[in-house]
């Protein structure tokens, strides 16, 4: 059940980074759908590099210099009727026009001239949504479809060429785009619906047309886990068209081609004949404009304000190469499958110890996620497929932040019972220094002032020959607790318990009085707790020695990285020690050396604490004598 509740732990990250997900996705569609086409205009950048020009289709534009030259856009349907006499002589096989004539206008019967002798398409705009029901000029090409009501939507303003010119004209196809909120155009309604008939995008009206075909499409709903959610078929075309549509019926727009891509001439220079004939022997040719002013610009997800003509160019020649982008049927599984091996290699990062538990998982889900981006724009290249990606690299970066909160938050744990073992060991800021170091070998250590007092449990070793080890335990446990525990609550360190003694300090640049206050509760406590084990014959009663003495020391950890120590050494650590092992001598339980007990019996001290002389005594290998003290009788009195 442990192993259960640990596996489960592991992965719970996991299972709240699904419901996360899940939750965006409900709340979220549309920002989560805004950010994965933002990511894809970027992509579109990168894979839109193809260098070889494309020949089949060219555009005929009305640029700055042919609005210097012959004026402002629109113009003389004369003039227009020029340039397409101009191409029709340089043996364009079709001309498609990007450009809508409603109005009835002097020239209308020499532009419809023109129109005749080779196919011509025009373009009409079937409004979705318009703020007013507007219908100027005649529709064409419009066929009867009973599935307008069930997946193409519905104009409600139409704005077409004028009766002269479309009884001219092979066919017409609309210019409709989707535009989306960000001002960027990604998509195009394949078919709109008007009065209950279908009209065509202008791409695939020029595609019939370049057949010779009706611009009568299937519109048949895909059974192919790997295709879009419906296809658009044609059977009359030499070789069978298929047209991913989703399921809105909307066109995703291909950006395979760069500007430097596509073959464009000026009409400037097409009108003064200054154009090669072969550059449009034999092609498509688009009327369009590109000029400043013109009102047929548009955001490319290319990131360039380019002329709507580039638009029909780049679908023109996805559909002649079947290359159109498409959203297949099995992409929400793909990424469902995406999303649990994101899981797997996550769990795993999960895995690590120490502090990687903090910055693996989270670099594991950044790799994760470009890696998912990446293979979306190869796929995209390689297959045309548009896989979403935006809802696995979602779920894979909050399964990395919440994996790394979880290691962060254990390795915290870990560190706290870590650091509590080690201040059970240590002092406690010798704990939190050595806590926050990498092991080294070289001497870590610091000079302080402290009041040292050095505690012994004497005849303690002789009491270890006679008792049981674990009596013995018992007793030398009850020392080091009841001594430590007065230690800290007088605002003193215990910094070791070496053998039977206990070595304790008071940091500061005055001798500390409290730890003469310590000294007494030691002795006091010590007869009261050890009283009952001196009446014992055979061995020597158990008595406790303090010695106490101010000065400065050497703190810090000594030996190699392997293996270390904390302790203090010095003056003032050697003078308590001897003199605690001269308590014996005297009979006295505390001795207190001469710099400590000269600042408690300055003036500042006076009356704070009652020393009585012991006379001068020359400690173990000390060179000089020194006065030591002893607390007086009333030493009860010490605050």
């Amino acid at each position: 059940m442990a192993n259960d509740a640990q596996y489960f732990k592991s992965y719970r990250p996991l299972l709240v980074a699904a419901i996360l997900t899940a939750v965006c996705a409900w709340l979220m569609p549309t920002t989560m759908a805004e950010i994965e086409a933002k990511v894809d205009d970027q992509i579109w950048q990168i894979i839109g590099n193809q260098r070889q020009l494309e020949q089949r289709v060219v555009v005929i534009d009305i640029d700055e210099e042919s609005v210097a030259r012959y004026g402002s856009w629109p113009w003389p349907r004369e003039r227009v009727a020029k340039l397409a006499s101009k191409a029709k002589q340089s043996g364009v096989s079709m001309l498609i026009y990007d450009m809508v004539f409603p109005a009835v206008k002097p020239g209308d019967a020499l532009l419809s001239g023109e129109l005749q002798g080779v196919p011509s398409v025009l373009s009409q705009i079937l409004a979705i949504k318009a703020n007013n029901d507007t219908q100027v000029g005649v529709l064409q090409s419009g066929l009867e479809d009973p599935k307008c009501e069930a997946i193409y939507p519905a104009a409600n303003a139409v704005i077409a060429n004028n009766a002269v010119l479309v009884s001219a004209a092979s066919s017409a196809g609309h210019i409709t785009p989707n535009i989306d909120s960000d001002g960027v155009i990604r998509s195009v309604p394949s078919i709109i619906c008007y009065a209950g008939k279908s009209y065509p995008a202008l791409a695939l009206a020029a595609m019939a047309e370049g057949y010779g075909q009706s611009p009568d499409f299937d519109l048949i709903e895909s059974s192919s886990w790997w295709s879009s959610s419906h296809m658009m078929r044609s059977e009359g075309f030499s070789a069978e068209l298929s047209i991913p549509v989703n399921a809105q019926g909307n066109i995703h727009l291909p950006w395979w081609l760069p500007r430097s891509s596509m073959v464009s001439i000026s009409a400037n220079d097409l009108l003064e004949g200054v154009v090669p004939g072969n550059v449009l022997e034999g092609k498509w040719a688009i009327i369009g404009s590109t000029a400043f002013g013109a009102g047929d610009s548009v955001v490319s997800p290319q990131g360039k304000l380019v002329g709507g003509v580039e638009v029909h160019v780049q679908l023109i020649s996805a559909l002649l190469d079947n290359r159109v982008p498409f959203v297949p049927r099995i992409a929400n599984v793909l990424q469902l499958l995406v999303m649990v091996l994101m899981a797997v290699l996550l769990g795993v990062s999960a895995g690590v110890k120490g502090h990687k538990t903090v910055y693996v998982p989270l670099l594991v889900a950044v790799l994760l996620s470009l890696m998912t981006i990446l293979m979306h724009a190869l796929i995209l290249r390689s297959e045309y497929m548009l896989v979403p990606w935006s809802y696995g690299a979602l779920f894979c970066m909050m399964s990395g932040l919440l994996i790394a909160l979880s290691g962060y938050a254990a390795s915290r744990r870990e560190s706290d019972v870590l650091y509590q073992n080690l201040s059970s060991y240590l002092p406690s800021h010798a704990a939190r220094w050595i806590a926050t170091q990498q092991p080294i070998g070289v001497l870590d250590a610091r000079h302080e002032k402290v009041l040292v007092l050095h505690a012994d449990l004497r005849n303690f070793s002789a009491w270890c020959n006679h008792l049981p080890a674990e009596q013995a335990g018992a007793v030398l446990h009850a020392f080091y607790t009841f001594t430590g525990k007065i230690v800290q609550r007088m605002g003193g360190d215990v910094e070791e318990y070496v053998g039977d003694a206990v070595t304790a300090v008071w940091r500061g640049d005055q001798a500390d009085k409290r730890a003469l206050q310590a000294a007494n509760e030691i002795i006091s406590h010590g007869e009261g707790l050890l009283g009952n084990q001196t009446a014992r014959d055979e061995v020597p009663p158990l008595a406790i020695g303090i010695g106490i003495e101010y000065g400065e020391v050497l703190a810090g950890a000594f030996g190699s990285s392997q293996r270390r120590t904390y302790t203090v050494i010095g003056e003032a650590v050697t003078k308590a020690m001897r003199l605690q092992s001269l308590t014996a001598d005297i009979a006295v339980s505390v001795l207190i050396g001469e710099t400590a007990a000269k600042q408690w019996l300055a003036d500042d001290y006076q009356g704070s604490v009652n020393l009585e002389s012991m006379g001068e005594f020359l400690l173990q290998d000390a060179t000089k004598p020194m006065t030591i003290y002893t607390p007086a009788e009333t030493a009860d009195n010490v605050n």
